[in-house]
């Protein structure tokens, strides 16, 4: 068959390819640099292809090969001259089986394509991952391109240069010639552009050789269509002279000059998709699990250089996952130098580091921003916090705190170069690596200076009376702030004011803990040396409770006093989990045993619903049935009880309820009660998460949030395992005001969770990040075998304490704890 001698063609050149010593497509195209691009070896030995490659290219890699074995101490025939000849007459009788079998089509184009390829060098494709949309939208851009060229517009380290790479890996196809001109400089640019006049004709004289160059490529159809790639240019006026224009060909640029989309088609280029980092690193670090990359990828946030670097320093170093994410979090600015790609010239430090002599000469009020972005804390800074309050602050650069329009254009500045992002509702997000790589990069004064500023920002700011429940919200941002800039140990007495008015507010919501580290308590003495505002009434001293007793410990009668206060006021925000009624956990529990048996589930523990679910959720053949165990779920939670604990629930003036459960008993619990909640789901999903109207939840209107999704929205449920995974990277600058004023508010009365759940788990992980410090109430229920005996109870106060979730236990189901507090309603009543 002819189809088979063309393969034994194919498999022969890469059987020649490892008798030679396997060289990369890199050093072959060295050996012959005009015929053997990467991209073309690569589709010599990968692609599928259906009639042979040219002889000029088979002849190329055939003498490339046998070159390098040479340079290696490998000689592998003593006539390569003949040897040669032998694979031309291969070639010749492959060529004319394959013509015998069938006519070319007419368009086909001869695989030497294109006849021009050269310039600078294109990355190689080793390091590129997914990027599928990019690239659609690239492709879509080029087809339509007239007059403007096609931008790749994006911050140093983002892939700019591997997705045109991988665009021409694609398409050069479709072009006669493809030429890569190293665009940084004007003077690259012009001997990039004399290379390729040269070999477009060799009579060019060299006076005017860029422009006759041009000029050939708009008027000389042999050339055409043509693509020409200006690889890391600068700002548009200094590019704008060397761009072709008209004639039949595109071009494709690549900046991290935001001016571009000014003059171009611009494309952003930002961040990988999670899943694009995850392939990348399991690809290429032998034995990472996706669990492991999804860490790597989580700490440098999918920034693509920084993905690659990790890939080069774990393979390098033989250091594991967790370790490597351990030592970049205490040396980022090191470890982000270290092995930059080859191909790159320099890790991603430097990269930032580039920019920010950029901004130091272009915009310095940005980069001073910046630097006072680094001593904050990184998911959520609004702008109304870097606008100066009533406190001066030091520096040249001190209008950006003033001028609102510099503070916008600052801000748009830092957005265009990478970094900061726009988190919505007025507020930016910085890279925690990237605050500790701008800290690394001042001197110890500059450092000291901006935690200064930073410290008066805060001090400055009109929160208003920390005892009123409104101002809530607006100190728990700034406390939040207080701690990642260290303002426990200032000793700047205007600051200090405003130190005394954090301690109330920490007082006003029962965190001890936090009133203890801002008042001073000196743990050795036993003593409080707190400074206090004399305009505001002095706060009692927080009581000492030990740290960890702090942070988790079983319910007191302090505890149940605050608990009916919250209840009946409506200062909490209860979340409700599914384990609410025991009855019914036990009626689910069977319902998971028949399951478990239809669907061959192999683990021990048939009885936990949510592992059955996810493993039909994740069986290719039997997918299906999670719709109907969900649909036998949706019934038996249809089913009234006796005593609803949701009842209870309707009852508290709460403005805002989480639930972790899909179904809607929760809502119909309210409306009975006659109030009008208004429901919403996390934006896990951007089609469940985009133009959702915020609203002002209050006890007649409350907001009821799905943080695993709704019924009444099937796609929205987080049903498996990755459906949790993509859950909890939602970033929280993407939920709306209403939902985030849910959890920062008031503290939680969590109700109706198995500890050992995996909806517990999801709950924990999304609230543990922005939670702030406050005294929550959980009451949990564990229906494994043993109870809840001593062992399992200091294990699961552990794991709630190592989470950061400041809480207050009661071990037992819903209803037994609705029991309790009703009982001790009536006693205080």
């Amino acid at each position: 068959m002819p189809e088979e001698s063309l393969q034994a063609f194919l498999a022969a050149l890469s059987e020649l390819r490892g008798r030679a010593g396997g060289p990369s497509y890199r050093e072959l195209r060295r050996l012959n640099p005009e015929r053997l691009a990467p991209s073309t070896v690569q589709s010599l030995l990968e692609g599928d292809r259906k009639r042979p490659p040219s002889w000029s290219l088979v002849d190329a890699f055939v003498r490339a090969c046998l070159a390098f074995g040479r340079e290696n101490g490998l000689r592998l025939e003593d006539d390569e001259e003949a040897y040669v000849r032998g694979w031309l007459e291969r070639h010749r009788s492959v060529s004319a089986s394959m013509s015998q079998a069938a006519e070319p089509a007419p368009d086909d184009r001869d695989d030497s394509l294109p006849r021009i390829l050269g310039g600078g060098t294109p990355p190689v494709r080793g390091h590129f991952s997914g990027r599928r949309k990019l690239l659609t939208e690239l492709d879509t851009a080029m087809l339509a391109q007239t007059d403007w060229p096609v931008c790749l517009v994006g911050p140093g380290g983002h892939g700019k240069t591997q997705l045109a790479s991988e665009y021409i890996h694609r398409h050069s196809s479709r072009y006669v010639t493809v030429w890569w001109i190293r665009a940084e400089q004007p003077s690259l640019i012009r001997t990039d552009l004399a290379s390729l006049g040269r070999r477009l004709d060799g009579d060019i004289g060299e006076a005017e050789i860029v422009s006759e160059t041009l000029k050939l490529l708009r008027e000389d159809s042999r050339w055409a269509p043509w693509m020409m790639v200006f690889d890391n240019a600068g700002h548009p006026e200094s590019v704008g002279a060397f761009l072709p224009r008209g004639g039949s060909g595109h071009v494709l640029i690549t900046s991290r000059e935001p001016a571009w989309d000014e003059v171009a088609v611009p494309i952003e280029v930002g961040a990988f998709e999670r899943g694009d980092s995850v392939e990348l690193l399991t690809r290429r670090v032998p034995g990472m699990s996706v669990d492991e990359a999804g860490q790597v990828a989580e700490e440098l946030e999918d920034m693509p250089l920084g993905v690659v670097q990790a890939v080069t320093y774990i393979k390098g170093s033989g250091l594991a996952p967790g370790a490597y994410v351990a030592r970049l979090r205490e040396q980022p600015g090191r470890m982000l130098d270290k092995h930059p790609p080859v191909d790159y010239g320099r890790g991603l430090a430097s990269a930032w580091d580039l920019g920010f002599e950029t901004l130091r000469q272009t915009c310095p009020e940005a980069l001073s921003l910046l630097r006072r972005c680094a001593f904050l804390r990184p998911e959520s800074i609004s702008r109304g916090l870097l606008r100066q309050g009533r406190l001066p602050l030091s520096g040249d650069s001190v209008a950006v705190f003033q001028d609102p329009v510099l503070a916008d254009n600052a801000i748009r500045v830092l957005t265009r170069y990478g970094f900061v992002r726009l988190a919505g509702q007025g507020t930016v997000q910085v890279h925690r690596l990237l605050q500790s790589t701008v800290k690394e990069r001042m001197t110890g004064e500059e450092r000291e200076r901006a935690r200064r500023d930073v410290h008066r920002l805060l001090a400055g700011s009109d929160c208003g009376d920390p005892e009123d429940r409104a101002n809530f919200p607006r100190y728990a941002e700034l406390a939040g702030h207080a701690e990642a800039s260290s303002l426990a140990d200032s000793t700047d007495e205007e600051v200090r004011g405003f130190v005394a008015r954090l301690v109330t507010y920490f007082l006003a919501i029962n965190d001890g803990e936090g009133a203890e580290r801002y008042s001073g308590v000196v743990p050795e003495a036993g003593g409080h040396t707190a400074v206090y505002d004399s305009a505001l009434p002095r706060p009692a001293p927080a009581p000492a409770v030990p740290r960890r007793a702090l942070m988790a410990r079983e319910m007191e009668g302090d505890d149940w006093a605050r608990l009916i206060y919250q209840v009946t006021t409506g200062d909490c925000t209860p979340i409700v989990g599914s384990d609410i009624s025991r009855e019914k956990a036990a009626r689910v529990r069977a319902m998971s045993w028949e399951w478990a048996g239809r669907l061959g589930y192999p683990f021990a523990d048939p009885w936990n619903f949510e592992s059955v679910l996810d493993y039909a959720v994740t069986l290719p053949d039997q997918s299906a049935m999670a719709e109907e165990i969900l649909e036998g779920l949706r019934r038996e939670w249809e089913q009234q009880d006796e005593e609803d604990p949701h009842a209870f629930l309707a009852k508290v003036p709460a403005t805002s309820y989480l639930t972790t459960s899909y179904h809607g008993r929760l809502t119909q619990s309210l409306l009975r009660a006659g109030r009008e909640p208004v429901m919403k789901v996390l934006p896990w999903r951007p089609e469940f998460g985009a133009a959702e109207p915020v609203v002002a939840p209050t006890p007649e209107r409350p907001l009821v949030c799905h943080l695993a999704g709704s019924y009444d929205l099937p796609g929205s449920l987080v049903l498996s395992e990755s459906d949790r995974l993509r859950c909890l990277r939602v970033e929280h600058g993407k939920w709306s005001p209403d939902i985030v004023g849910a959890l920062v508010t008031y503290p939680f009365l969590m109700i109706g969770y198995n500890p050992r759940s995996s909806s517990f788990d999801l709950l924990m992980s999304l609230l543990s990040g922005v939670s702030t410090p406050r005294r929550n109430i959980m009451a949990l229920y564990d229906p494994g075998p043993g109870g809840m005996e001593e062992a399992a109870r200091k294990y699961h106060l552990a794991r709630i304490a190592r989470l950061n979730m400041r809480a207050a236990v009661f071990w037992g189901d819903a209803r037994d704890f609705i029991q309790e507090l009703s009982r001790r309603l009536e006693t205080t009543a």
